[in-house]
């Protein structure tokens, strides 16, 4: 009797305590959910299974490399213009005019008792212009030669307007005179113009039984001068060779 009391009594117990048991049950279940939840709040997930969306990567200023302009393309120099050489020479002379062609005049070696000789090969016909003097514009000394009195004798007016009156020495070997002075020479060039030099010296120059030293110290007229100058050269007197006359013309003054 007592037995079976305990039963029922057990049984009751056990049937009378299932709602407050699954009450207590579903309040134990609801605190291990918030707690897993609020777990899971701290390890970063608002809910079970969903990924955390990563924060928004803050933007940050993205440092270029400086443009350097490309050096500017050097200009290709500039053409040097052709040297103007000159092809025509007139001057009038008292009753004189000499009106020749000019053309480039080299030279050649030649065999003497002294040696080899370098000697200028003055054309026969007309005026020659010296290959390593200064062409038209250039700045420099301009030499023309020609013959007084072989072939065709194109420089016979300068040396029949030698005059021993009218000279005056400038050293043993030198004499000067001012009779052609501010007379004009016309150069025509290879571009077609014409340029005007006028006579400012006028000189002779002894070179035929003289110290060679002398005769490389009259070349001094032939060679390059620091300015724009026109310089004649041909021999003295009109019978023989025995000098030299060189006429120096500096370009004209234009006209006031």
């Amino acid at each position: 009797m007592n037995s079976s009391l305990t039963l029922v009594k057990a049984a009751w117990i056990s049937l009378g305590a299932w709602p407050a048991l699954m009450a207590s049950s579903r309040k134990r279940s609801a605190w291990f959910t918030r707690a897993a939840q609020r777990q899971a709040g701290r390890s970063g997930c608002s809910r079970l299974g969903a990924t955390r969306v990563p924060p928004t990567p803050r933007a940050t200023a993205t440092r270029r490399p400086a443009t350097v302009a490309p050096p500017a393309a050097a200009a290709p120099p500039a053409e040097a213009p052709d040297p103007i050489a000159p092809v025509r020479m007139v001057f009038p002379i008292a009753n004189l005019t000499i009106d020749t062609q000019v053309e480039p005049m080299g030279w050649e070696v030649v065999q003497t008792a002294n040696g080899p000789v370098s000697q200028w090969v003055i054309p026969r016909d007309i005026a020659g212009h010296h290959i390593d003097s200064a062409a038209i514009g250039q700045g420099e000394n301009i030499v023309l030669s020609g013959h007084n009195n072989i072939y065709a004798q194109v420089f016979k007016p300068i040396s029949l307007a030698w005059d021993n009156d009218r000279r005056t020495a400038v050293d043993d070997y030198t004499d000067r005179s001012d009779i052609l002075n501010g007379l004009p020479i016309r150069l025509y060039g290879s571009d077609g113009k014409e340029y005007t030099y006028e006579v400012t010296e006028f000189y002779r120059l002894k070179d035929t039984g003289v110290p060679q030293q002398q005769r490389l110290e009259n070349a001094r007229f032939m060679r390059p001068a620091g300015e724009e100058r026109l310089t004649i050269v041909t021999c003295w007197p009109p019978s023989n060779n025995t000098h030299r006359l060189i006429v120096i013309a500096k370009p004209a003054q234009p006209a006031q």
